[in-house]
């Protein structure tokens, strides 16, 4: 019991990244309808801005804390940018043109940090504070791990509060719906891509953040995160906050249990089980009906 126990709580964890990759990258695709595959590049920059700070000063829970809120804003910023400058442009050449420009801006993002950082792979303590562990059910269980499932719980948590009890998670729902009509009621559609781009990239850059003392940082592992993500929204539905929630723990349940009871076949696993689900259900599991 005590490995499965062990098993679970890993999988949580690896759900709370998940989660939050899919959360942006739904939110984005529910609004705009585009497929961000540069999703990955933010996650990878959330991270060595993370490894940046740590390299001057020794990180504490309440200065890894002031990185996490204020590297997601930057981050979420610098996405907000890219939409505006970049994406805006191209979005009427249809999804197919969309998704390769976004291709290109996380190929370009990858090869500039490793002009910058270096193409060797790094990592990040844990901060100090949560270095530690403490023991349930019998089985010593990382503090940092704990930490971030609390952290995912309260995200999601704050995330469902906005988008389903304020006027912006309302014009978020509205654009999603019927983008035209809200257009002719005066509201600044435009401005709205933007905001849910950014927001979904600062999620991504939280995302890179909190993996930061879990992974191995390298210039490569947005691409690695995106496909994950990808079949998280899959699973879960386009589009669907609980649908992300959902998928995000069906994917690291099945990826921690598989690494432990098959780990060479783990990853076609996760695209087996997103096949079949693509079969019964193509709009994921609480992903809305396309009639």
């Amino acid at each position: 019991m005590q490995w499965i126990l062990a098993q679970f709580i890993s999988g949580l964890m690896s759900a709370t990244f998940l989660f939050l990759m899919a959360a942006g990258l739904s939110g984005i695709f529910g609004v705009s309808r585009i497929i961000n595959i540069s999703h990955g590049a933010f996650y990878m920059l959330g991270a060595y801005l993370l490894l940046t700070c740590t390299r001057s000063t020794t990180m504490g829970v309440w200065g890894f804390s002031a990185v996490a809120v204020l590297g997601s804003i930057l981050i979420g910023c610098a996405g907000a940018l890219v939409e505006a400058l970049i994406l805006r442009r191209v979005y009427k050449g249809g999804m197919l043109l969309v998704a390769l420009v976004t291709f290109g801006i996380l190929e370009v993002t990858q090869e500039m940090a490793k002009i910058i950082w270096g193409a060797e792979q790094t990592a990040v303590p844990r901060p100090v504070g949560l270095d530690g562990s403490m023991v349930v059910a019998g089985h010593a269980i990382p503090q940092y791990n704990i930490a971030l499932i609390v952290i995912g719980c309260v995200v999601a948590l704050l995330l469902w509060l906005a988008v389903d009890k304020t006027r912006f998670g309302l014009l978020i729902r509205a654009a999603a719906m019927d983008r035209e009509t809200l257009g002719t009621l005066g509201v600044n559609v435009p401005r709205v891509f933007t905001f849910t781009f950014g927001l979904g990239t600062a999620l991504a850059g939280l995302a890179g953040i909190l993996a930061g003392p879990m992974v191995s940082i390298s210039p490569s592992m947005g691409s690695t995160i995106v496909i994950e993500a990808f079949a998280v929204v899959v699973i879960g539905g386009l589009g669907s906050l609980p649908g992300s929630l959902l998928g995000a723990f069906i994917v690291g349940e099945a990826m921690a249990f598989g690494l432990l009871l098959w780990p060479d076949a783990a990853l076609m696993l996760l695209y087996v089980l997103m096949a079949g689900i693509l079969v019964l259900r193509p709009s994921g599991l609480l992903g809305a009906k396309q009639s």
